[in-house]
């Protein structure tokens, strides 16, 4: 029960920390461009506690869904000198556009860490590193450690061009003798490849081994350009989901809340601790994506106003402009609860 909980609580803490590095994006380019803060709040809902400082309301609320950094002059015509419905459009661009922007940097250097310090499978070889009991190789005699040099004579390279040879000769069925070495001596072994039900009912042919992996890390430049790699590839595929959700409805029965989204990511970290870098790396991409959608109430709204504004010389009325908003985030709420508890009927119950 305690080990169940403090994985809960990490992956709390996770998704805490990418709402957290969103709202600071705000937070810090807003006051970098003279925009005054009213409070920085992470999570929504009821105020379980609170502090000021400088002139800062700081908040923790009760509900681990979003988060806000609260500007003077927002949604409301205000006449202080760093009101930000007084400061440049640019400026009030820059200071929206930040919270998906952090989400993108948080990614990217999660994803960075991931390659440089969790060794990857980078070959496979042909030696074999586990035996099946009562299978062909270990009836002939093969062992742990023997490395497969040639199959009916014909030489196997040590990498997996060698393994992908190998497996496509063993599913021919017919009898093969490999040459092995073990221990610098060269052996021969005479099998035939026993036929199996693979899950989806087919028959295939295997020998009972495990082929050797050879893992390594990436050194930081080539994990800098494999992570925006990462980040290019798995942004496609986000958008591909998105995009046949809105307009298929495809998808719609596996979406989560906060409370799936943390039942699902504890469960995960239970098997490894070190996966919380990938969720880190998924979700805060995926957040960032999200909140570029220029729906009421997120960021994505927030920008397609500026940018009206820029091509109109003048801006839309703020308190329309703050119904829009304001109407949007009932919306988002209302999803939330609505996820919230179909995560209860689904993860919890």
């Amino acid at each position: 029960m305690l080990s169940n909980l403090l994985y809960i609580l990490i992956a709390i803490l996770m998704l805490g920390v990418i709402i957290i590095i969103h709202e600071l994006g705000h937070f810090w380019v807003g006051r970098a461009c003279g925009i005054g803060v009213v409070e920085f709040s992470v999570g929504m809902g009821p105020k379980l506690f609170g502090w000021r400082r400088k002139d800062i309301d700081y908040s923790i609320r009760a509900l681990p869904i979003g988060g806000y950094c609260k500007f003077v002059g927002e949604d409301e015509d205000n006449p202080a000198p760093n009101a930000m419905n007084s400061a440049p459009v640019w400026k009030r661009f820059l200071t929206v556009l930040a919270g998906p922007m952090m989400n993108f940097v948080l990614a990217y250097i999660a994803v960075v860490i991931v390659f440089v310090s969790i060794p990857m499978v980078v070959d496979i070889t042909p030696t074999i590193e586990q035996l099946s009991e009562s299978m062909p190789a270990q009836s002939a005699g093969l062992r742990v450690g023997d490395t497969i040099l040639a199959a009916n004579g014909v030489p196997i390279s040590n990498d997996v061009n060698g393994v992908t040879q190998l497996r496509e000769l063993i599913q021919t069925g017919a009898s093969i003798e490999l040459t092995v070495e073990r221990e610098g001596e060269t052996l021969s072994f005479p099998l035939s490849p026993a036929k199996v039900q693979a899950e989806d009912g087919s028959d295939t042919y295997q020998i009972g081994v495990v082929f050797g992996t050879v893992n390594a890390t990436e050194t930081l430049p080539q994990a800098l350009v494999e992570g925006a790699r990462q980040m290019r590839s798995y942004s496609t595929m986000m958008l591909d989901i998105l995009r046949k959700l809105i307009f298929k409805f495809e998808g719609a029965e596996n979406m989560a809340g906060a409370i799936g989204m943390v039942s699902v990511v504890s469960e995960q970290l239970r098997s490894d601790l070190r996966l919380v870098l990938d969720y880190t790396f998924l979700i805060s991409l995926n957040l960032g994506i999200m909140n570029l959608i220029p729906f009421p109430g997120l960021d994505g709204s927030r920008l397609l106003f500026l940018l009206i504004e820029a091509v109109r010389r003048k801006p839309v009325p703020i308190e329309k402009e703050g119904l829009v908003h304001a109407i949007g985030l009932v919306i988002l709420l209302g999803l939330a609860a609505v996820l919230a508890v179909h995560d209860v009927m689904t993860y919890i119950l």
